[in-house]
């Protein structure tokens, strides 16, 4: 057969898809990784830079970059060529044997050098501050998750800080490796994916973390609330996991006694409390007339433990490394807490209170303090005189809360520690990478606040605790686990897409990606900085409208009216209002000694901040924290952006914070 006969073409073409799925069908019988033969990667017109596949060499290759001439007679016989050979590697994707979720896969991607591929058990537990045994609480009942900080290897990290204290665009920022700037996610209107008219977004394309791991040869899967439920659709699935995830409703609050429904400010709002003790024993129900619901993280949990054990019972040949995302939700409003849990906090008059519960009243951090919409309109708040700028809530029911956060976050330490005994009983333990951390914290009355989204310690820091895979070398102190420690460098959400890969030993995403975080690993190997800037970076939205803020769900939106003495005189979090009629932008950096934070004019026509336009400058000197996590103690109580000595610092941090958002 002549070079310039078709039947070359058609033997080369076909000899070529033999070879390839041969090979990759070798490869993935040999390689951990789960290399498999199909068409991940392909080009296609309309896709952008990211339809490519990283090669070898850790370079990017087009899928095809040669282009073939020939005469017009002979493009019948390349034509029928061309789809002989791709039915031929596509062939296993159509029975099965492929890998293929979103048609902008980019391939297997190859482990890197060293031992591995290691299994990852991520765990988020939302609203989580780090009132935690292992940060220094004393009030705190947390075993399952002090123990997991003080394993051998184990790394906790003392200043951590998310880039949006609010769970959509937080969870979005660290699934996606990118700052809510760029994924344009700062509410609950938009995902990543489409836009609240439904069209598709500026991350309609992008490869999340888990998607990472998908497309890596991972079985990923997600229990709880790991994604902010529907943003994006479906949990993301199956872009970014290998089997439906799987979202259990908590318990809302909302069985009270019918004489409280009088008070409330709106009619046909649900008559929801802002915490409460439930049961999910009925024996017990009927006896202490608690309410009888399930408990939701344990049954995240369940869901957990179920899916690995059947992972476990395939053959070891067909047995991937796993990404697990388990998201636990107790910690998050309305506080529901089981009374199991309850028992750890007898007396909620013996916890402590804020030492500062007062709103600041300087000017500038008026844009800082948020009216208190999103619990002024709980039954139980207004049954105790309500809330307000002037009027913070009465000591004696700060106290209950507390109690009720307190106790959800034994429930949930509780599903912590069954989850780690789970990785035990496998025996995976010794090869699984083990993560927690946090969306973002929780106020618990500091400056007369709660909920989060504002700039400050008390909404910004969480917990975050890395354990590597006891089994990975890297990590280990000639040849020992070294003892649990202490990472006091600054670092940030964001990180966490890059520094969960490098955990389980893969190959660096591609740089195309535009990943704004830094690999945490070679900072955790050599107790040094790794981040390119030695600073967290956070933002929040300010909105005078509350009605339009609030416009979706009636229940908040009541507590516009419930908190009317402070209408047109504070603002609101943006939670429900078009991105282009945002009023303000509140940006913030964090280093080691200093917060620096402003507030600047939203620009609607360019979704950005003018930085020309800018006011409420705090300054924050946290040189004399005396703490892994003290809330009383932490330097953000005094404003000093007007004390002169500070002025050089001030210009500093002023223009790293504003190259960050230029």
């Amino acid at each position: 057969c002549h070079c310039s006969d078709p039947c070359f073409w058609l033997a080369g073409w076909l000899a070529g898809g033999a070879s390839l799925c041969v090979w990759t069908q070798h490869r993935s019988r040999r390689e951990p990784v789960g290399t498999r033969c199909t068409t991940d990667g392909r080009a296609s017109a309309g896709h952008d830079h990211q339809t490519l596949i990283p090669s070898v060499d850790d370079g990017i290759k087009p899928l095809m970059s040669t282009t073939i001439r020939m005469s017009r007679g002979r493009w019948w016989w390349t034509g029928a060529c061309v789809r002989v050979a791709l039915l031929g590697l596509v062939w296993p994707s159509v029975t099965g044997h492929g890998h293929s979720n979103s048609g902008r896969d980019h391939g297997p991607i190859p482990v890197s050098t060293g031992a591995g591929p290691h299994n990852v058990l991520l765990i988020i537990v939302d609203n989580l501050r780090p009132a935690l045994g292992a940060y220094g609480s004393t009030e705190v009942t947390s075993p399952n998750i002090d123990k997991l900080a003080a394993t051998p290897g184990a790394i906790l990290f003392s200043r951590t800080f998310c880039q949006e204290a609010w769970c959509s665009p937080s969870r979005t920022s660290f699934l996606t490796g990118r700052r809510p700037q760029t994924t344009q996610v700062y509410n609950f209107l938009d995902s990543f994916r489409t836009t609240a008219a439904g069209t598709p977004a500026v991350g309609a394309g992008w490869v999340t973390c888990p998607g990472y791991f998908n497309r890596s040869g991972f079985y990923t899967t997600s229990s709880g609330k790991v994604f902010h439920p529907k943003l994006p659709a479906n949990g993301d699935y199956p872009a970014s996991w290998s089997d439906q995830p799987l979202f259990q409703q908590k318990f809302d609050c909302a069985m009270v006694p019918p004489s409280v429904t009088s008070h409330l400010p709106q009619s046909g709002v649900d008559a929801v409390r802002m915490s409460c003790e439930y049961t999910s024993n009925a024996t017990e129900s009927a006896s202490t007339k608690l309410p009888l619901f399930p408990n939701a993280d344990a049954e995240c949990a369940d869901t957990v433990i179920s899916r690995l054990t059947q992972w476990h019972s395939r053959l070891p040949s067909d047995r991937p490394p796993f990404f697990v995302a388990a998201g636990l939700q107790g910690p998050r409003l309305p506080w529901s807490f089981p009374s199991t849990a309850a028992v750890d906090y007898p007396d909620p008059s013996l916890l402590s209170l804020p030492t500062h519960m007062d709103s600041p009243d300087s000017p500038s951090e008026m844009a800082e303090w948020f009216r208190p919409t999103e619990i002024a309109w709980y039954t139980d708040v207004i049954a105790a005189g309500g809330v307000t700028h002037a009027t913070p809530l009465p000591k004696g029911f700060q106290q209950n809360l507390r109690r009720a956060y307190y106790a959800a976050i034994t429930n949930a330490d509780e599903q912590v520690g069954r989850l780690l005994d789970a990785l035990v009983a496998l025996g995976e333990d010794h090869n699984t990478a083990v993560v927690l951390t946090s969306d973002h914290a929780q106020n618990l009355g500091e400056s007369n606040m709660w909920s989060m989204m504002n700039l400050l310690e008390t909404s910004l820091r969480v917990p975050l605790i890395i354990r590597p895979a006891p089994s990975d070398a890297r990590f280990h102190k000639g040849g020992l686990l070294p003892a649990a420690s202490v990472y006091n460098h600054v670092v940030e959400l964001v990180d966490l897409f890059p520094t969960l890969v490098s955990l389980a030993n893969l190959r660096a995403p591609p740089t195309d990606y535009g990943l704004e975080g830094d690999d945490l690993v070679p900072g955790i190997i050599s107790g040094g900085d790794s981040k390119r800037v030695q600073a967290a970076f956070s933002q929040i939205t300010r909105c005078m409208n509350c009605d339009a803020a609030y416009a979706i769900v009636a229940d908040e939106r009541a507590g516009c009216d419930a908190d009317g003495a402070d209408a047109g005189k504070f603002y609101v979090p943006c939670s429900q209002t078009n991105r282009s009629q945002f009023d303000l932008m509140g940006m913030s950096i964090r280093t080691t000694d200093w917060r620096y934070t402003i507030f600047c004019r939203w620009v609607g026509k360019t979704l950005r901040p003018d930085l020309s336009h800018c006011g409420w400058h705090e300054l924050y000197d946290h040189r004399n924290d005396t703490a892994l996590y003290d809330v009383d103690n932490n330097g953000e109580y005094a404003n000093v952006v007007n004390v002169s000595d500070h002025t050089t610092i001030r210009h500093q941090l002023d223009t790293l914070l504003r190259k960050e958002f230029t």
